[in-house]
């Protein structure tokens, strides 16, 4: 009865030793993570913020035609 409970202490004190370093490992992962989407993100909006100034480029293009036309049938 004496060696049972030995060995249910030694499974205990593994299984808290193990919970620390799984703990670790995630706190160290999990900055990595963040800082990879951060700059995914800044990366994405980037091409976005381009793509929009080339459509608003396009845009203006678009309303300078239709006013010269606009202007001249007048």
């Amino acid at each position: 009865m004496m060696f049972e409970f030995k060995s249910l202490m030694s499974q205990q004190s593994i299984e808290k030793k193990s919970v620390p370093w799984l703990l670790m490992g995630l706190g160290l992962l999990i900055p990595f993570l963040i800082i990879g989407i951060l700059f995914f993100a800044a990366k994405s909006d980037a091409k976005n913020k381009k793509q929009y100034e080339q459509q608003r480029l396009e845009m203006a293009k678009r309303i300078a035609e239709k006013e010269a036309v606009n202007s001249e049938k007048k």
